[in-house]
């Protein structure tokens, strides 16, 4: 498993040496020997990008078998690695991508260098969408790293709220305004600094500080604000008198719109001013689209703090309070944006940990049946008539059962680190269960109605497990246009409620159906051999869980 698991990344290595490895000019890397070195110098310049484009077209070659064959090695043990390597294959065939490679070392030997530049750039394009895709399986970790990050960017934001509206609070109340300057203003960073690391969690720092640079704003390297200021300030600046709802209705690239009418002159930053290329307004929104939702709202927020600041150090409350009402609410509306951030997040972990469960108890599916399939054969030889190879078989059948149960454990492990279901991991519990009564049974060439039973209940529990899963999978898709409720932060669970209370009705049928074939092999009111007694006791112990699990949902104890 441990060498499984390391296949996406060798993959990628594999593909990244491919895409990486320039094709218009190359340089020798001093590995390759002093003969061959020799013999390359006396071709021409196209000779040897030819020669060196036909080396990467064979290593190419290479990988599509090497990732053919991994899918074949890894489809038993591991169905959902074995479906994305053969999606890549296939996903390199429709695009032609070795074929254009073998004609790339054609136009590169005809010295059509200008028309090989140009498929290069595409074949460029489709290597990394490919090797995107193979890298891909590792957007599980992904995806909870910026869960976590969301979560920490919201609980410091209803922190900023809080303390945001308990200034405004002792701005009406009374308190001395040159106290309540002072902390408008730190919040004011520390609102500004949230919006920073907004940005740097998105990977926009040195990119965007780097661009920012060539154009003489922006961040320098001591991380001041410098021109930055000016830029939130000219934005705002000639609508001070504005209410926050006001801006929306006019929207970002519109407030911009609104800058330098008539009546606004000598507005610094502003485009059309002398002094000021005209370019710049679509460069800054250019610059804002690229933005977080949330970030744009939070420097928003920011200065309307700032101008709350300024009204405070003016003694004028009733301006300072109006315009921390607007710092207000342009803070929930940033609450509103990082929370459906967090909705999206979940719903596609939830579409990626469904498809998973489902690929895997299909394949349990199948090998469920081919045990029972297996046992029925048994069972159809009389007792008298077997031999030492039945016996065999039966052992065979046994180890094949073990073989489901580690599948199951690996489902288990799922679903318990996702946390919010209830009912289907008591009934993947109890379908274990019965799986090792069935290697235990199998082990001991038991093949008869009891053991036939339970392989029946565990084919009757998978396919409606695959079923649920399905359905699932189809609810959150139709569901995706919708977005979440205001307010409503928390995770979405896995399995939805009328899914967990379909589950606990299909425990409980399964529960009464065996009572009802175990009644027919009892005598009387009494069991006749141990192991039905046994079995009883087993179905009473399962009686108790189901109850449990019923109070646990209702309870809400999956949120």
């Amino acid at each position: 498993m441990s060498t499984g698991n390391r296949l996406p990344a060798a993959f990628g290595l594999a593909l990244a040496a491919v895409l990486f490895l320039p094709t218009t000019v190359r340089a020798q890397t001093g590995q390759e020997d002093a003969a061959r070195a020799a013999a390359e110098n006396e071709l021409g310049p196209a000779e040897k990008l030819a020669l060196q484009e036909r080396r990467i077209a064979e290593q190419y070659k290479h990988l599509e078998g090497v990732l053919l064959r991994m899918a074949e090695l890894s489809a038993a043990t591991d169905p959902r690695r074995a479906a994305l390597l053969k999606k890549a294959v296939a996903q390199s065939k429709d695009q032609l991508i070795a074929v254009r490679l073998e004609q790339l070392v054609e136009l590169l030997g005809k010295d059509q260098l200008s028309r090989a530049i140009k498929d290069q750039t595409e074949l460029d394009l489709d290597l990394r969408a490919l090797l995107e895709l193979l890298m891909s399986e590792n957007r599980a970790k992904s995806l909870e790293k910026e869960k976590e990050r969301i979560r920490r960017y919201l609980k410091q934001l209803n922190k900023i709220i809080k303390q945001e509206k308990d200034i405004q609070g002792r701005t009406t109340g009374g308190d001395n305004t040159k106290r309540l300057a002072d902390e408008q203003g730190k919040l004011a960073e520390k609102t500004g600094k949230l919006a920073k690391d907004i940005q740097q969690g998105e990977g926009r720092k040195a990119e965007g500080g780097k661009e920012k640079g060539k154009n003489g704003k922006g961040k320098g390297k001591d991380g001041k604000e410098g021109a930055e200021d000016g830029k939130e300030k000219s934005e705002s600046g000639d609508q001070k008198g504005e209410s926050s709802d006001q801006k929306d209705q006019k929207g970002q690239k519109g407030q911009k719109g609104q800058k330098g009418q008539p009546g606004q002159p000598g507005q610094p930053g502003q485009p059309g001013q002398p002094g000021q290329p005209g370019e710049q307004s679509d460069q800054q929104q250019q610059q804002e689209s690229e933005q977080n939702p949330a970030e744009q709202r939070l420097k928003a927020a920011r200065q309307r703090m700032k101008e709350a600041e300024e009204k405070l150090k003016e003694a004028q409350r009733e301006g300072a309070a109006e315009k921390q009402e607007e710092a207000i609410s342009e803070l929930e509306k940033a609450k509103a944006e990082l929370e459906e951030i967090l909705r999206q997040l979940r719903e596609e972990q939830i579409a990626r940990l469904l498809a998973m469960l489902e690929a895997r108890f299909r394949k349990m599916l199948q090998m469920q049946q081919e045990v029972y399939i297996g046992t029925l054969r048994l069972d159809a030889v009389p007792s008298t008539q077997r031999t030492h190879n039945h016996e065999i078989e039966a052992s065979r059948l046994s180890g094949k059962e073990s073989l489901i149960v580690v599948e199951v454990d690996k489902a288990l492990l799922l679903l318990r680190e996702d946390g919010t279901a209830i009912a289907f991991p008591e009934a993947i519990e109890q379908m274990r269960e019965d799986m090792q009564q069935v290697v235990q049974r199998l082990t001991r060439t038991k093949v008869g109605k009891i053991t036939q039973g339970i392989e029946e209940d565990i084919l009757e529990a998978l396919k409606e497990m695959v079923e649920a899963l399905k359905k699932a999978q189809q609810d959150l898709e139709d569901q995706k246009p919708q977005k979440g409720k205001p307010g409503q932060s928390g995770d979405p669970p896995l399995i939805d409620m009328l899914a967990e209370v379909k589950m606990i009705r299909a425990l409980q049928m399964r529960v009464n159906k065996r009572t009802k074939r175990y009644s027919k092999m009892i005598d009387g009111e009494q069991a006749d051999s141990d192991e039905l007694f046994e079995a009883l006791r087993r179905l009473a112990e399962r009686e108790k869980r189901i109850h449990r699990v019923t109070r646990d949902l209702q309870l809400g104890r999956n949120k």
